[in-house]
């Protein structure tokens, strides 16, 4: 009994209410658009399926004045746009479908930020449009929630959904790499 090993493992458990739905903010828009060769995996994964990403009205007009900056025209910016939403199956999110009161947004606001501040993370402020689109996701009931802006996740978080950051250059290479040793060590007995 001395010599008895003890293992210590640890988990990550989701739970989902209801059918699997994701919200992307407009800087995840971007990075794709950006970048395609580098997303070209995840893309292929996570946009196969209708009905399974969600953007707010208001992430299609940032995208759109997004390319309108790098120097397109409006109409071959909402050409574009409209175009990667379509090829992708990206469900957008509109206020005639969705309609949040005024006071509603305003009392979100006020909550997330006295939580943030509370929680020492005075330098995020939830504010609009990121609250108004929040609120949006919740009400069509999309549970996870994809941002490179912290506030926009915290806020996520606030309303249950589970909110998280796009992997880094860096971690996509390391778990890569991990994978590749992790193959070379289990099939090495075999050569």
């Amino acid at each position: 009994m001395k010599n008895q090993k003890k293992f210590i493992g640890i988990a990550r458990t989701s739970h989902f209410v209801g059918e699997r739905k994701v919200g992307l903010d407009t800087n995840i828009l971007i990075k794709l658009c950006d970048n395609p060769l580098f997303f070209s995996y995840e893309e292929s994964r996570i946009f196969k399926y209708p009905n399974l990403v969600f953007i707010h009205v208001i992430n299609k007009y940032e995208f759109i004045k997004y390319l309108i900056n790098k120097g397109l025209s409006e109409e071959e910016a909402k050409t574009k746009v409209n175009s990667f939403i379509r090829e992708r199956n990206i469900s957008v999110i509109y206020p005639r479908d969705v309609f949040i009161q005024e006071d509603e947004i305003n009392s979100f606001e006020i909550a997330v930020n006295k939580k943030l501040n509370e929680s020492g993370k005075e330098y995020l402020e939830c504010h609009k449009p990121d609250s108004i689109i929040l609120l949006a996701f919740r009400k069509v009931k999309i549970n996870r929630v994809i941002s490179t802006d912290e506030a926009f996740r915290e806020g996520a978080k606030f309303l249950g959904l589970d909110g998280e950051n796009i992997p880094s250059l860096n971690s996509k290479i390391s778990r890569e790499l991990k994978r590749v040793f992790d193959y070379k060590r289990k099939h090495k007995r075999f050569r």
